[in-house]
This record gives C-alpha cells, structure tokens and sequence, in this order.
C-alpha cells in the first residue's frame, strides 16, 4: 500500500516525488526524511500502488528500487520514461556492477545510487534534481489564465477562449491535483451527467487542448482520466 507525506514548504511542495520501495521500514524511513526537507511524497511497496496513485497526482521524480515484486524498477523506468520524457528517476539496488549500472541509466535513470544508502545521501540526490527541474520550470515561466478576459497568454502568444473552455481551464486550475471529475466538469458548463453529455465534454476538451498547445503546452495539455474525468497537466496561473 501507499502512504502520502505533505508539506508546507512553497518551494519544495512543487516538487512530487514517489518513493517505490518494497521494505517497509526503509520506505518508510526516506519519505519521512524528504518530507522533513518540504517535498510533496508518496510511498509505494509496488508498481500496481505507483500506477494507482499515478492516475490522479503527477510526479516529478521516481525512486525505483530495482528488486521488486512484480514488476521490477527498470521495467517501470522504462515505461515511465516513454509516458513521461521529463519525469525524472533515481535508482537504488544492492547490485553494484557496471552492467547493471549501464542496464539502470538505459532505463532512463538520472542517478545510481546503490544500498545501502543513508537518507541523508539520497536527500542530497533529491535535492540536486530538484534545483534543477524547479529552475527549469522557473525559467520557462507559466502560460496565464485571464478568466474575465477569457485569453491565455504565454510570453507574446494570446489565445482567445470560449467562455466554457475558459470555465473548464479554470476549474481545472484551481482544483486539487488539478484534476476534476466527469460530474464536476459537467456541472461546471450546466450540462447532466449523460453519455451524450460526456460526449460534447470531450469535444469541449479537445478543442481547448488545442489551444492549449498554441501557448506551448505538451499534447494533450488535458489527460483523460479513465472512467473518473480530465486532469491538466502542466501549471497555469492566473491573472485575475
């Protein structure tokens, strides 16, 4: 099972991290430390935990024991990785040979670090990803949101939105884990939980991807989640 660890920290808690490690006390013992350091955290003990929660919180760094039951950490690097280029990942095993270390950086790993390793190095490795992915992130700056306006702008670039793709972008903004479901998303445009309904949602949605990525964003800037609802992304902010 998983276990979630928040923060109040403003700048660590943008960054979220998944720690997927089977031993319990171990686990247990990193979450903690990161959480003491202001990272948003999850742990999982398997790939089934970390795909569940995936569905519904974004990551930004994975923490993949290599020996795992099930599906092991390369084989969740790699599918990671091709789902998501820019998450990033870290590597714990107590195998300690270049092949292995070779197998793990194939697998998209940005740091290898081998058991037994103290929490305080890993923080260290967290930390160092860290700074970057936010400085990165910082430096992009975000598309903003003018809900009374109804434009998104991202540096010179101004897109003109209807006045229900600008009431889905809002709600999808300001929503926990920026995530809503079917009904929430409904209710938002006046329209009933139906098939039919769902159905012009999705058109809604696509039509505002679109937009979306005229201002940069990845395609789709909108994932459907499956059978629950839509969850933006990336960050947008708002300026009224």
């Amino acid at each position: 099972m998983y276990s979630i660890s928040l923060s109040m920290d403003q700048h660590n808690s943008k960054f979220q991290i998944a720690v997927v490690e089977d031993h319990k006390a171990l686990r247990e013992i990193f979450v903690d430390n990161l959480h003491s350091q202001g990272y948003l955290v999850f742990g999982a003990s398997s790939a089934e935990d970390l795909d569940e929660f995936y569905v519904s919180q974004p990551v930004h760094l994975l923490i993949l024991d290599i020996n795992l039951p099930g599906e092991d950490g390369i084989s969740i690097a790699k599918r990671y990785r091709k789902a998501n280029p820019n998450i990033s990942v870290i590597m714990l095993t107590v195998k300690a040979t270049a092949n292995d270390r070779i197998a793990g950086y194939d697998a998209g790993a940005d740091i290898y670090l081998p058991k037994p390793v103290s929490a305080d190095e890993l923080g260290a490795a967290v930390g160092s990803i860290a700074r970057r992915v936010l400085k990165y992130a910082s430096d992009q700056g975000y598309p903003s949101l003018s809900f009374s306006k109804r434009i998104i702008t991202k540096d010179l670039t101004k897109v003109s939105l209807s006045e229900i793709e600008a009431k889905l972008l809002k709600g999808l903004i300001n929503a926990p884990h920026l995530s809503l479901e079917y009904w929430q998303l409904l209710e938002l445009i006046h329209r009933e939980v139906t098939d039919k309904d769902k159905a012009t949602l999705g058109v809604y949605i696509h039509r505002l991807c679109k937009k979306l990525e005229q201002v940069g964003m990845p395609n789709p800037a909108i994932r459907s989640l499956w059978k629950r609802g839509y969850q933006l992304t990336e960050t947008i902010s708002q300026s009224d």
